[in-house]
């Protein structure tokens, strides 16, 4: 498919019929002052990307939120999904000359028919009030390259795009989703003639936590990326390793939102750097950093402490009440996250040790961090699990940190 190229008859500029090819664009844009690159800033729109540059995760993802919703059954029926295609991401503006990129462009043909859909993708790791614009821009990019298809321009019909905006942040997406619903209130006279332009946003974090159950490759794959605790991550691992293939470009993904997690919750970054196949997703690295990771456990006990606060507040329908009430419910949550994650720190200490150097270091080491509730006393532990060469070694260097 030809490359949309610039229409200004200004001198020195050729003529459309000579207009250059894609990669000649693109190369003239890159050598160009005018040459605008956009980077990932976000490893985990990184990752995202890369999840969904799986075939079969796409098929999977069109299966829950497209077809049958989006798309009617009928013309479902009329695609051959198995010919579905990744395509170019690059894209030149036919006036500025720039090159602009988009995160994945996958394409569909109809079955017997010169007809195809294309599938536009943009991972996004914030809300983001712009992201109608952004799409439309990008997608009207695609529309104006189609234009140059010589079966587009013989029949003078454009194939369907279909924008999707992957979520992958834990807020909720409170973003508007169309052009309409950005313009100003006293411009809603013009509501008839605003572009009608709504995208599908689907926001991983909510259907991670929605989940019966995660029994396949990309459910397994959300429940693992949003795990609420370590047996959720762990379940969804083993689910992984069964069902997805091993040459699945979705498996390394995985593993670098894991990494770019536990970076961000501290991790060493030379422990981080160990982790490189889904199977090194169960190593003790990756079991230590869930021993000493209390965000999403302080989490929820602050939600349910806010939760406590405003019911008691409404109670008493006083606003002295409601802070009395509010901060009742923080203290308690707050009490409670830290003392269920001393609890989990605790029982993984002792199963890590068990597995290094059996039932008797164990339980030596049990009766050591009773009642212990110091996250950083748990941390500097489980890193000497890592490094002592022996049980006895361990409980004797452990003694000397109570």
């Amino acid at each position: 498919m030809a490359a949309p190229g610039p229409r200004d008859s200004s001198p020195g500029r050729r003529p459309p019929e000579q207009q250059p090819s894609l990669d000649e664009a693109a190369s003239d844009a890159r050598r160009s002052n005018e040459f605008r690159r956009k980077p990932i800033h976000q490893p985990k729109d990184k990752s995202a990307k890369a999840f969904y540059g799986d075939k079969g995760i796409v098929n999977e993802f069109l299966g829950k939120h497209v077809f049958g919703k989006v798309v009617a059954g009928e013309v479902v029926a009329s695609l051959d999904l198995g010919e579905l295609r990744k395509t170019h991401t690059e894209y030149i503006d036919p006036k500025s000359r720039t090159v602009r990129h988009v995160d994945l462009v996958w394409r569909a043909p109809f079955r017997d028919s010169w007809l195809y859909v294309i599938f536009l993708f943009e991972a996004q790791s914030t809300v983001d009030w712009r992201m109608p614009v952004r799409i439309l821009l990008e997608t009207a990019l695609v529309y104006e390259e189609l234009t140059k298809d010589p079966e587009v321009r013989k029949r003078r019909k454009l194939p369907p795009v279909l924008p999707v905006v992957i979520y992958v942040g834990t807020k909720p997406w409170t973003a508007p989703t169309r052009i309409e619903d950005m313009l100003a209130d006293e411009a809603k006279a013009f509501l008839p003639f605003a572009l009608g332009h709504e995208l599908l946003v689907v926001s991983e974090a909510a259907e991670a936590k929605s989940l019966a159950r995660a029994d396949t490759p990309r459910t397994a794959g959300l429940r693992l990326r949003y795990a609420r605790d370590q047996a959720e991550f762990q379940e969804a691992l083993a689910t992984l390793q069964k069902l997805m293939p091993r040459d699945s470009p979705a498996r390394r993904a995985l593993v670098e939102w894991v990494r770019s997690s536990m970076i961000e919750e501290g991790a060493k970054e030379e422990d981080v750097a160990k982790l490189g196949e889904l199977e090194d997703l169960g190593s003790p690295i990756v079991e230590t950093w869930w021993a000493s990771e209390r965000r999403e456990a302080r989490r929820k006990g602050l939600e349910e402490g806010r939760q406590e606060g405003r019911e008691e507040g409404r109670q008493e329908g006083r606003e002295e009440g409601r802070q009395e009430g509010r901060e009742k419910g923080l203290r308690e949550g707050r009490r409670e996250a830290e003392a269920r994650a001393s609890r989990e720190q605790r029982a993984t200490l002792v199963r890590l040790a068990r597995r290094k150097f059996g039932d008797e270091t164990a339980e030596g080491l049990a009766a050591l961090l009773e009642g212990s509730s110091d996250s950083g006393r748990a941390t500097a532990i489980a890193d000497l699990i890592i490094d002592c060469a022996s049980g006895r070694d361990l409980l004797e260097r452990v003694a000397r940190t109570a």
